[in-house]
């Protein structure tokens, strides 16, 4: 079974690999994963901050006030003046063992539009393998929605698209079973089901 801790270091490494400054924050009582990046998209500045930490249980009430630390942290964080040209997109995500349905009902809500920004919640339950979240479109700037639903989506993956990744990963460092066919040299086949995502 895939664990929060597994969880999180994915969302680590994909901060990483997409090119954000990846930062571990002390967030209320958890240690928060930050992933800060500046994105140029339709003559306008993008910020986002994506905020991620693994508790035990999720819960509206923890994920709306991880959200509102999370944004602050953002808000203190963010490149040029949100306002026209800049703006501030904070996406915020607990993993945990369980979700609850009002975190799962809460993370799935249309976000509500801000000036220069917008919050996006995401609850990971490991155990249901299941991600929440509202990755849709809404009517300010689709170019701009289209951006925040790709970095959603890119940074915080479908649990078993990371158990997959995970097991993978391990298969790589264990010689390959004796009695098998012999397994293709590393770098020339991914694993089963496995497909890169672009950024």
């Amino acid at each position: 079974m895939l664990t929060k801790e597994q969880y999180l270091g994915a969302v680590a490494e994909r901060i990483q690999r997409s090119g954000g400054r990846l930062n571990t924050v002390q967030i209320g009582p958890s240690a928060a994963v930050v992933g800060l990046f500046t994105e140029s998209v339709m003559m306008s500045t993008m910020n986002y901050c994506v905020v991620a930490a693994a508790i035990p249980e999720v819960s509206a009430p923890a994920l709306y006030d991880f959200t509102g630390l999370a944004t602050q942290h953002a808000r203190a964080n963010v490149m040029g003046t949100v306002g026209w040209t800049a703006a501030s997109v904070v996406i915020a995500g607990l993993i945990g063992d369980r979700v609850y349905p009002d975190a799962a009902q809460a993370a799935s809500a249309k976000s509500g539009n801000q000036f220069g920004g917008e919050t996006r919640m995401v609850a990971v339950d490991v155990s249901a393998a299941q991600m929440y979240a509202f990755v849709g479109g809404k009517l300010w700037g689709a170019a701009v929605q289209g951006s925040v639903n790709a970095k959603l989506t890119f940074c915080f993956p479908q649990p078993a698209e990371v158990y997959q990744q995970v097991q993978w990963q391990q298969s790589q460092g264990q010689p390959p079973m004796p009695p098998g066919p012999p397994m293709p040299p590393p770098g020339q086949q991914p694993p089963p089901g496995w497909q890169p995502q672009q950024p």
